[in-house]
């Protein structure tokens, strides 16, 4: 399985992936970040839908050893779903850390970012829960000048409800890093126990 572990910049997801790293899964679990195969300069859409299907592949070759894949990064479900060979996964999970702006904004200017970058995250990070919600809200958002090869098709007739659009949704407001961190492992945990389930 893939599991994806996603939010907008300062939800929080770099403080559990050290958490998670650490944690006695009981079970072949590889968790790794997104930008650890290196961001090139003018790094834009396509490119991301590049790195997705990369991913992707790496969870193909782990899930033939029975292995799972905790892929951490900026995914928009959306482009999970349609990444050429996600079809072939044995199973996808998706939790969302999402934060207010007036947090993520005190988050970002706290660790260095620019003032003037904010307004983009924060809009960004509206745009990825109401997405994450809602498969039909505003898809032109990651569907603009993208990778060709994207089967956007598989979650064009998709509606709010629909079994094959589901997410965790954590909301990191009010929450401490280590509760957000117990958080997200009970979120695997119950993923990988439905796993076993007759």
């Amino acid at each position: 399985m893939l599991f994806s572990l996603t939010g907008a910049s300062g939800a929080g997801k770099s403080t559990v992936l050290t958490h998670l790293q650490e944690v006695g899964w009981g079970t072949d679990l590889r968790c790794v970040e997104f930008d650890s195969i290196g961001v090139p300069e003018g790094a834009d859409t396509a490119w991301r839908h590049g790195a997705i299907e990369h991913w992707v592949r790496q969870a193909l070759a782990g899930q033939e050893d029975g292995a799972h894949l905790l892929l951490c990064g900026q995914v928009p479900m959306g482009e999970l779903l349609a990444a050429p060979s996600a079809d072939q996964l044995d199973g996808i999970a998706v939790c969302l850390l999402h934060c207010s702006p007036e947090v993520r904004s005190e988050r970002l200017l706290r660790r260095g970012e620019h003032p003037d970058a904010i307004f983009h995250h924060n809009r960004f990070g509206e745009w990825f829960r109401a997405h994450t919600l809602d498969p039909q809200h505003a898809p032109e958002v990651i569907r603009t000048d993208g990778d060709p090869s994207m089967q956007w098709s598989r979650w064009a007739d998709v509606e709010v409800g629909d079994p094959r659009w589901r997410a965790e949704i954590i909301d990191t407001d009010t929450l401490m890093p280590a509760a957000v961190a117990r958080s997200v492992e009970a979120w695997v945990r119950r993923e990988l126990s439905s796993l076993d389930a007759p």
